[in-house]
């Protein structure tokens, strides 16, 4: 941006737009790193906790999503937990505050855990969860929102909610149906039946299992993968499949259409076409 255009906008040090999200000072509850290829690597960091979130946990990772969607140095977003949990979901110390709401106040202040999940389902960047151990409750809700979900052979999946005599109301119920199968869905939220992660993988919840060892390195195989792939359609991919899943089929196709419409006129669909007949491999640059 030309620094004499007149804007309101507020901009960080690195000249990228703040939002309407106020960064922590500092971070505690999360580690953030991106390496030198353009994978931004967020590390839930409350292992004491099992990594629940919090307030501040949730916001520190809206804030880094939300610069992730400017920052053209990050091209993929991997999310794991330190110590022996991915997420364990909502830090119970806050649920007092949260029950004594009224109603309003209540969907209000709890739609900050949908908007962390739906910023993480929306980035037209590929999110990869790499499920390390524990995940339970909101930290289910949280893979979920993400792409593609890998898993340690110690990682197991719980939806407790029902022996708070309530249900998981932060995505379970609605993204995992199409997922897993009405019938399995019901099995973890109604019956609270724990599944590991071969079956996780079985039902389609995960896409691959590791050894503990082998999950952040096959992670970042997998996307430094996804680094040689044309960001705008991955990124328009994301938006039509996730929207897909809610709309009827001629709705679908029409979205499909209108998708490529924009895709077909990028230099990346030239660099595409020129990299195939040259036999060549494409060097997309996201433009």
């Amino acid at each position: 941006m030309n620094k004499n255009t007149q804007t309101t906008v507020v901009v960080d040090s690195d000249g990228l737009p703040r939002g309407f999200l106020e960064p922590a000072a500092d971070r505690r509850t999360i580690e953030f790193e991106i390496t030198q290829d353009g994978i931004g690597i967020i590390r839930l960091n409350r292992p004491d906790k099992l990594n629940a979130f919090d307030e501040r946990l949730i916001r520190e990772m809206r804030t880094v999503v939300w610069k992730a969607n400017f920052d053209e140095n990050i091209r993929v977003l991997v999310i794991t937990g330190n110590g022996r949990a991915f997420c364990a979901g909502r830090d119970i110390r806050g649920l007092d505050y949260e029950n004594n709401l009224t109603t309003p106040q209540y969907r209000a202040y709890v739609r900050a855990n949908h908007e962390l999940f739906d910023d993480i389902e929306a980035i037209e960047k590929p999110v990869i969860a790499a499920v390390n151990g524990i995940c339970a409750g909101g930290g289910v809700e949280m893979a979920i929102a993400c792409d593609f979900r890998f898993a340690s052979t110690q990682a197991s999946f719980l939806l407790p909610e029902n022996q708070l005599g309530v249900i998981p109301a932060s995505g379970a119920c609605s993204r995992m149906i199409q997922m897993i199968g009405i019938g399995r869905l019901k099995q973890m939220i109604m019956a609270v039946e724990a599944i590991d992660a071969d079956e996780a993988r079985s039902i389609g919840l995960v896409n691959k299992v590791f050894e503990p060892d082998d999950l952040m390195p096959n992670t970042m195989a997998f996307a430094r993968k996804l680094l040689t792939k044309a960001p705008q359609a991955m990124g328009m991919a994301k938006h039509i499949i996730n929207t897909c899943q809610n709309v009827d089929t001629e709705t679908g196709r029409l979205l499909e259409r209108l998708g490529q419409s924009v895709l077909i006129r990028t230099e990346d669909n030239k660099e595409g076409m020129g990299a195939f007949q040259n036999k060549r491999p494409a060097k997309f640059r996201g433009v």
